[in-house]
């Protein structure tokens, strides 16, 4: 039976809408966790190498271990529309973007989900989401790379219940995504994969129609992945960093582990739950998109955000015919029903506006510094003069960033790609308090300083290592100094 059209505005579910949207905005601006991530300040910087320049780096410019090394800035317009949020704003600016694409994306999922879902599973799914994006709400490129998933995905799903090709103009956001962040290749290897399913399911004498529009979509995307600095290599990028060795030495690139209780898990058991209690129905090609991306998230655990993002949208639908009445059909859009219905709601969507804006002005007028954190060792480092910043240093992989940031050209950060399996190796060697490989490295590169947290293996060997002496010690980082320089200045 077919559910009846919605003549009237939909009050409770554009309020949901509005209400999940600013919940993620809000979080986000208001808590300025995102921020404590040493990765931030190297993508700020290069944003602004970019700016100076118009041009994007082919060759590291930062670093003095790998200086002049190839490396193209793949993730170049996040790069530069952070720097600008940065230099409009400062911190409370960069917030703000992060917290926009927030919004966006349980925004575009929560209007997805109110077609399949009453108001109560629809909330159970985004409380679900939240959950497992809590760990990747950080101030990196992959955040605003999550609404182009939501979005694209919701289009290709779309496209498929009316049983046509996307339209070539959603080609265009893969231009956008490609010059934004590697799970473009996601948005590619989802586009193959509903096509698949459209040719699968197509009247035999409509398949050929089937294989001409999707090819076609299909090609344009891939063109329009294909126009970044990159080229074919920045296709290739997100293969070839997911096989090198050095992923073992980083957290977010390593297995998931089950065993203890973690987020992953409790999604993971629940969702079971929820599928097996009741009958669900998952298309075959949707359900193996899904144990693709467990398989990935297994395989690296960074890949819980695409998991449980692609989750909540491909499993709305089925979820929603097995456990809401009467959801065998799915609901009218809401977005044409608010503007249809703008009059009626304009008072609601006033408050919805004056509560975003209030709380952005809000973040403005009471700008603020980041904070100490792990990775982010602010109070450390301004203890360090400025003869001794234009040293060598040996610091910790995810001190890196904040170095770059401050000018200070780093021994090793979060571009572990460009510096490779074999230099990573031996940085970590160090790390863990190998005296031999450190004094090699030492001999080297003639350190002036080091900066690694207390708990870094190598802090009580240079505590005992005759030359090198404490400069600061706090909760975050140790700074160790040369007695005497070691060398002349790099700048």
């Amino acid at each position: 039976m077919e559910r009846p059209q919605v003549t009237g505005p939909d009050l409770s579910g554009t309020t949901f809408v509005l209400a999940a949207s600013f919940a993620a905005f809000a979080i986000v601006v208001v808590l300025s966790s995102a921020l404590a991530d040493g990765d931030t300040g190297w993508h700020i910087a290069t944003g602004a190498w970019i700016v100076a320049h118009c041009a994007v780096p082919q060759a590291d410019p930062f670093s003095f271990t790998a200086r002049g090394q190839p490396w193209v800035a793949h993730e170049w317009l996040s790069e530069v529309a952070m720097y600008a949020a940065w230099r409009w704003g400062g911190w409370s600016g960069l917030i703000l973007l992060f917290g926009a694409a927030a919004a966006a994306l349980y925004a575009i999922i929560a209007l997805h989900l109110l077609r399949w879902q009453r108001l109560g599973g629809a909330a159970l799914m985004l409380l679900y989401l939240s959950l497992g994006l809590a760990q990747s709400v950080l101030a990196r490129p992959h955040l605003l790379a999550l609404p182009m998933l939501a979005g694209w995905l919701v289009a290709l799903l779309r496209a498929r219940e009316r049983e046509r090709a996307p339209p070539l103009a959603l080609a265009s956001l893969m231009l956008v995504w490609a010059n934004a962040h590697g799970s473009f290749v996601f948005g590619l290897a989802l586009a193959g994969g509903f096509g698949l399913e459209a040719l699968v399911t197509a009247p035999a004498d409509n398949r050929m129609k089937v294989v001409r529009d999707w090819g076609l979509f299909g090609a344009a995307c891939l063109v329009a992945a294909l126009l970044t600095p990159g080229g074919i290599g920045g296709l290739l990028y997100p293969f070839y960093v997911n096989h090198l060795s050095l992923l073992a030495y980083i957290a977010e690139w390593q297995p998931a582990r089950f065993g203890g209780a973690s987020a992953l898990e409790v999604l993971f058991l629940s969702g079971l739950f929820f599928l097996f209690f009741r009958p669900t129905r998952i298309p075959v090609l949707r359900l193996l998109i899904l144990l693709v991306a467990l398989h990935l998230t297994l395989d690296h655990v960074r890949n819980q955000m695409v998991l449980v993002t692609l989750a909540v949208i491909l499993l709305a639908e089925p979820l929603g015919r097995a456990w809401a009445d009467g959801a065998d059909r799915p609901r009218p859009a809401i977005l044409p029903q608010v503007w249809t219905a703008r009059l009626a709601l304009a008072p609601l969507l006033i408050v919805g506006l004056l509560l975003f804006a209030g709380t952005a002005a809000w973040r403005l007028i009471a700008p603020f510094d980041r904070t100490d954190s792990y990775g982010v060792p602010i109070t450390a480092l301004r203890h360090v003069p400025p003869e001794l910043r234009r040293q060598p240093v040996f610091n910790e992989y995810s001190f890196g960033g904040l170095l770059i940031f401050d000018g200070i050209a780093p021994f090793i950060d979060g571009r572990s790609d460009m510096y490779g399996d074999d230099f990573t190796a031996r940085y970590y060697k160090i790390s863990r308090g190998d005296a031999g490989t450190w004094r090699e490295a030492d001999a080297r590169w003639k350190f002036g300083w080091t900066i690694l947290p207390p708990d870094n293996a190598l802090v009580p060997v240079l505590d005992k290592e005759r030359g090198w002496r404490r400069l600061h010690a706090d909760k975050w980082a140790v700074i160790h100094v040369r007695d005497r320089p070691a060398t002349a200045p790099l700048r």
